[in-house]
C-alpha cells in the first residue's frame, strides 16, 4: 500500500507535533531540504497532537513494552490514544497493533 492512499484528505490525518522534526531530520539528512521544507509545510493541513502528561506516560509504558525509542514511542502513543491506525514507512513498527506499513512516502 502507498503513502499517497491515505493522504487523500488531510483533515482526517492525526499528526503527532513530534512528527516534524522526524520528517524534517530525516529528509534534510539525506539532501532534500526542500522537499524537507515542503513536506513540513503539507503537513500544516493534518489535525496536531501535542505532547501532554497523557501522551508521554503513555509513551513511555510503550517504549518500555515494545523497545521503541522515544520519538517512536511518542508517535505510537498518539496513534493508540486518539484511535488512528498509525500508517508508516519505519520498520520499528512493524508487528505492532494498530499499525499499517506502507512500501514508501510517495505523497
Amino acid at each position: 500500500m502507498r503513502c499517497s492512499e491515505h493522504l487523500a484528505d488531510l483533515s482526517e490525518v492525526v499528526t503527532p507535533t513530534v512528527v516534524h522534526l522526524e520528517v524534517y531530520r530525516v529528509l534534510r539528512r539525506q539532501g532534500h531540504e526542500r522537499a524537507a521544507l515542503r513536506t513540513v509545510g503539507e503537513m500544516e493541513h493534518t489535525r496536531f497532537i501535542a505532547v501532554d502528561t497523557h501522551v508521554a506516560i503513555t509513551a513511555a509504558d510503550l517504549s518500555i513494552d515494545h523497545g521503541l525509542a522515544a520519538v517512536d514511542a511518542v508517535v505510537y502513543a498518539t496513534a493508540r490514544l486518539e484511535g488512528c491506525e498509525l500508517v508508516t514507512a519505519d520498520p520499528d513498527f512493524c508487528g505492532l497493533p494498530g499499525v499499517t506499513l506502507i512500501e514508501g512516502a510517495d505523497a
